[in-house]
């Protein structure tokens, strides 16, 4: 599958904290929505830092044999859906599963209207849609408020698999290690 290259954020494993088992995380640039409070918004601005074939991604999942799967988040992974959907597709073809978050609710993605967006989602197995509202601040499994649901959309993944999920992890090696999950520094 052709498409094109990622605007990477960064990419973590092993992660415990954003889906069921260790799991590889792929964090892109670029997220239009700027929720207030958001624990991302360093990934928020689409200029391009590191751009990478999503084939360069896949590749080094290899060196992770171990992983259940992958979760995308960021920034808003639906806009850049093509690429993810394909990475998304070798992951599942490998056995892999596909957690993916969005600002945007589930019924807006299958409407069609972003790019790529019904090509990700039918290679997700669990959404976590909704925008972040730091009014609605929760300790909820795999959500930062809650308004956000969480969609299971393919046996892959069962609820009973999230239940009692770290809400924070500290993840990296020793030049680089940060802070992530969810409200890890609640107010």
């Amino acid at each position: 599958m052709s498409a094109p290259q990622l605007n990477l954020g960064a990419l973590d494993a092993p992660s415990w904290a954003n889906g069921p088992g260790p799991r590889a995380v792929v964090w892109v640039r670029g997220c239009a929505r700027h929720c207030p409070g958001c624990i991302n918004a360093h990934l928020w601005d689409p200029e391009p830092r590191r751009f990478v074939d999503w084939e360069e991604i896949a590749g080094w999942l290899e060196a992770w044999p171990d992983l259940r799967g992958i979760t995308l988040s960021g920034g808003e992974p639906f806009a850049q859906a093509k690429p993810l959907a394909c990475l998304a597709h070798r992951v599942r073809e490998k056995g892999g599963d596909v957690v993916a978050f969005s600002g945007h609710t589930c019924d807006e993605l299958a409407r069609g209207e972003i790019p790529g967006a019904k090509d990700l989602l039918g290679e997700t197995d669990l959404l976590v849609d909704g925008p972040y509202l730091a009014e609605q601040s929760t300790e909820l499994p795999l959500r930062g408020s809650a308004n956000q649901k969480l969609h299971f959309l393919t046996g892959r993944i069962r609820a009973d698999e999230i239940e009692g999920l770290p809400r924070r992890e500290w993840i990296g090696g020793l030049a680089s290690v940060r802070v992530t999950g969810f409200n890890p520094f609640p107010h």
